[in-house]
């Protein structure tokens, strides 16, 4: 008897019949990628601080709205969207650098505000405007609309605007391997296999001026 059992388990991880040998390490890779997400969004809604040793997002670093103009409105749009292209390079001797003119290219909402902001910024006309006013809306197709549930974990009010290229978080690689690691191992002693998955990766801020943060409320 035992040694049908050891045949009948032996078969069972060769024809892998519930197909966990290749769906545990699926699930697996999918978790370390879903981490680096964690990491990334984690930037923004921990508000890091900055070589200059001040959050990310801070008045001084003119990327920052509060109070009740913050929340998801055109107005406020507008407000974040002027932030950012009003930022300005390093300047020398006491003097502003020249403007950057960064434009936004996505705007990060958590996902209760999705459908007002896709709704804001690919509408026509503003809210409340009649059809036929032939009041357009100054926002329109400005930035793409991204709804995170992960920043519905941490604010249902608050939201982002983030530049289209240029410096903003920075995912690194080790090596530039940027697909989880995969290993399999087979069983001696036992009828098993071992899986070990791992990715090598590092998440940073790199300027605050391609950033911008609406606190909503």
């Amino acid at each position: 008897w035992s040694s049908d059992g050891v045949l009948f388990r032996s078969q069972a991880i060769i024809n892998d019949d519930l197909d966990l040998l290749t769906r545990i390490p699926k699930l697996m890779g999918a978790a370390a990628r879903g981490t680096i997400a964690d990491l990334v969004y984690a930037v923004l809604t921990q508000n890091i601080k900055m070589p200059d040793n001040k959050q990310l997002f801070h008045a001084d670093h003119k990327n920052l709205l509060t109070g009740a103009d913050s929340a998801m409105a055109i107005k406020a749009l507008s407000a974040a969207k002027t932030l950012m292209r009003g930022q300005k390079a390093v300047g020398v001797n006491d003097k502003p650098g020249r403007a950057l003119n960064i434009r936004p290219g996505y705007a990060l909402v958590p996902i209760e505000l999705e459908d007002t902001a896709f709704q804001l910024i690919n509408s026509t006309s503003v809210p409340g405007a009649d059809a036929n006013s032939g009041i357009i809306n100054p926002l329109k197709g400005f930035a793409e609309v991204i709804g995170e549930p992960r920043l519905s974990d941490s604010d249902v009010a608050q939201w982002f605007l983030a530049a289209q290229g240029g410096d903003t978080v920075e995912v690194a690689y080790l090596d530039g391997m940027d697909a989880p690691w995969i290993e399999q191992q087979e069983g001696f002693t036992v009828d098993g296999v071992t899986t070990k998955v791992r990715i090598d990766a590092g998440v940073s801020a790199l300027d605050y001026r391609g950033l911008v943060k609406a606190a909503g409320k």
